[in-house]
């Protein structure tokens, strides 16, 4: 049988941004998939402030403070910004949190008439108007150009200046060494090892 995540131990410390890399086939996506409720685990625990939670589903993952940025959007094309933020979900104010970490989001927009890295943000600011206190982003700069990433960068500094854990999936050493505080290596559903950013080995 294939194991997709075998024995794997990961702690993401609060304000931490924790990037996992590894390549296709790895095992990233399912752990994370595990760890937002869309897949259940054969074995092990998660833990949340040392608490052992269960999710039965992302809405429980939710509820316990773990947002997910899927690298295919969740939107809705035809939804404004506004109506995507607040769906399925009594809003505390999504505007005021796109202005406070100056993701610059016009609440009116059309999902369909932004550009790829509008559209992440606003997933981003769904996740944080829901409370997560840990997002995790599944290759989030796959669809962005250039000067998005680099947007991007900048506003996982400040969520993480803000207390927000980041689990930062990738396979791009420049954005880890650029971002990243610590590293864990994922190869054939097992961790390998850890390190940090500024290892030569990296």
């Amino acid at each position: 049988p294939l194991v997709a995540n075998d024995h794997i131990d990961l702690t993401v410390e609060p304000g931490q941004i924790h990037a996992l890399l590894g390549e296709n086939g790895a095992g990233k996506s399912t752990l994370m998939n595990v760890l937002y409720g869309l897949h259940q685990p054969d074995a092990g625990e998660i833990l949340i402030d040392d608490e052992p939670v269960t999710f039965s589903g992302p809405g429980d993952a939710v509820a316990a403070g773990i947002g997910m940025v899927h690298q295919h959007f969740m939107l809705v094309p035809v939804f404004t910004v506004a109506e995507s933020v607040a769906l399925g979900y009594e809003p505390v104010g999504p505007l005021g949190i796109s202005r406070r970490f100056g993701f610059d989001v016009d609440p009116h927009a059309l999902i369909e008439d932004l550009p790829v890295g509008v559209q992440q943000r606003v997933e981003i600011i769904k996740a944080l108007a829901r409370d997560a206190k840990v997002l995790i982003l599944d290759e989030p700069t796959a669809v962005l150009t250039p000067q998005e990433t680099d947007e991007l960068i900048t506003i996982m500094r400040e969520l993480k200046a803000s207390g927000t854990s980041i689990v930062f999936i990738t396979h791009k050493l420049r954005e880890i060494r650029e971002v990243a505080d610590t590293i864990t290596v994922i190869r054939r559903g097992r961790v390998v090892g850890t390190a940090e950013p500024t290892a030569s080995a990296a």
